[in-house]
């Protein structure tokens, strides 16, 4: 009987856990001026750095990505700075001019061949 409630408590807690975090998670799709491999590894990196975000996933096609955070560690206009700041537009946020202007050509606006 004893080895009974303990399995129920542990359930119990598992659900209760599971439940919470479940809760607080959140996805956005961001759209970014990013192109490439290089900017895939830069915006997916910097995203990861913040705070309470799971994943981040750039999709080269279309040039958005996906994050998935808790929202009670960070919002979505926490991920855009994050990636402003890599040199990259994001929805709304402009890229900061001077990381922009670090980023490899092909990686800019005006693009070119990417060779990396």
């Amino acid at each position: 009987m004893k080895n009974v409630k303990t399995i129920m408590l542990s359930a119990l807690f598992l659900v209760i856990s599971i439940a919470t975090y479940a809760g607080n998670t959140s996805k956005i799709v961001i759209k970014t001026s990013g192109v490439c491999e290089s900017c895939k590894t830069r915006i997916e990196k910097a995203l990861t750095e913040v705070s309470g975000v799971s994943s981040a996933y750039f999709n080269e096609a279309n040039g958005a990505t996906t994050v998935k955070y808790d929202a009670t560690k960070t919002n979505p206009d926490a991920l855009r700075t994050a990636i402003s700041k890599q040199g990259y537009d994001a929805d709304n946020v402009p890229a900061v001019k001077t990381a922009y202007d670090a980023l490899p050509k092909c990686c800019q606006k005006a693009g070119g061949e990417c060779k990396h």
